[in-house]
C-alpha cells in the first residue's frame, strides 16, 4: 500500500464502495466490479478482492430478498447456481498461489469482458428452450472467472443478456446468483487464510455501510434517468481502466 493509500485508506474505501452501491443500485449488478476497478488504483489487487467479499454477500441477500418470486429464480436457474457453486468452490482456493500481477491481469481481462458484453450484449441471443443446456457451461466459467477476483458477475451478465429476459427477472436472478455465489468463494478463502477475519471484518462493515447507502439512492434514481446512458459511460470508464491494470500486469 503506498503512502497515499495509507493516509486516505477511510476516504478511499468510502467512496469506492458508495460510488459501486450506486452502480449496483441502478444496474442490479456492477458493485464488485466498479469497487475493485477503484480499489486497485491504490491498493494490492488481492486486498481489494477481499474488501468485496462481504459486502457482495449483503447486498446480494437485500436485493435477492427484494424479488418478485423467489421461487421461480430458484426453480429457473438452480442448475445455474448448482454448476457454479461447485466451479467457485474449486478456483477459490487457486487465489491463495496468485502473484498480485496476475490478479491483476486476471480482473483487468474480466472487466473489459464486461465491457464488450454490455457494448454488444444484442448480438447473441439464446432462445428460452435453449438456456437450460448453456447453463453449466456458463456456471463453470463463472466459477473460473469470479474464484480469484469476486468477478463471477461478468459470464452471468453476459447469459442473461444474451437470453434477453425481462429486466425485473435479471436484477432478481444476478441478486439470487451472487449470493449462492458468496457461500464457496467466502468458503475457500477463509480455509487457505486469504481472507482473514480479524483484518478485514471492520473495512467490510464500513464498505457495506457506504455500499448500502449508494445502493438505496441507485434504486431511487433507476427509474429517473437513462439507464442506458449511466450504463455507456460507466462501461467506458471500466474500459479505461481495464485496460490500464492488463498494461501494468504485463509491463
Amino acid at each position: 500500500m503506498n503512502e497515499f493509500a495509507s493516509e486516505y485508506y477511510w476516504i478511499i474505501i468510502s467512496s469506492s464502495f458508495f460510488l459501486a452501491g450506486i452502480v449496483k443500485g441502478t444496474l442490479g449488478l456492477g458493485l464488485p466490479t466498479t469497487a475493485i476497478t477503484i480499489l486497485t488504483f491504490f491498493l494490492p489487487p488481492l486486498d481489494a478482492v477481499m474488501i468485496n467479499v462481504i459486502p457482495v454477500l449483503i447486498l446480494n441477500s437485500w436485493q435477492y430478498y427484494q424479488a418478485e418470486d423467489h421461487l421461480f429464480v430458484v426453480r429457473k436457474y438452480w442448475r445455474l447456481a448448482a454448476w457454479m457453486i461447485a466451479s467457485l468452490a474449486v478456483f477459490s482456493f487457486v487465489t491463495v498461489h496468485l502473484s498480485s500481477e496476475l490478479i491483476k491481469l486476471w480482473i483487468g481481462v474480466g472487466i473489459i469482458s464486461f465491457l464488450v458484453t454490455n457494448l454488444r450484449g444484442s448480438g447473441w441471443y439464446i432462445r428460452p428452450e435453449k438456456m437450460r443446456i448453456w447453463q453449466p457451461l456458463v456456471g463453470i466459467i463463472s466459477g473460473f472467472v469470479g474464484g480469484p477476483t469476486v468477478l463471477w458477475a461478468i459470464p452471468l451478465t453476459i447469459y442473461l443478456i444474451a437470453a434477453k429476459i425481462p429486466k425485473r427477472e435479471f436484477v432478481d436472478t444476478m441478486g439470487f446468483l451472487l449470493l449462492v455465489g458468496c457461500m464457496p468463494v467466502l468458503f475457500g478463502y477463509l480455509s487457505t487464510e486469504v481472507l482473514v477475519l480479524s483484518e478485514i471484518w471492520f473495512p467490510s462493515i464500513v464498505a457495506t455501510l457506504v455500499a448500502t447507502m449508494g445502493f438505496v439512492i441507485g434504486q431511487s434514481i433507476r427509474e429517473k434517468i437513462s439507464t442506458d446512458l449511466f450504463r455507456n459511460l460507466l462501461l467506458w470508464m471500466f474500459f479505461i481502466m481495464g485496460m490500464r491494470m492488463i498494461v501494468e500486469a504485463i509491463l
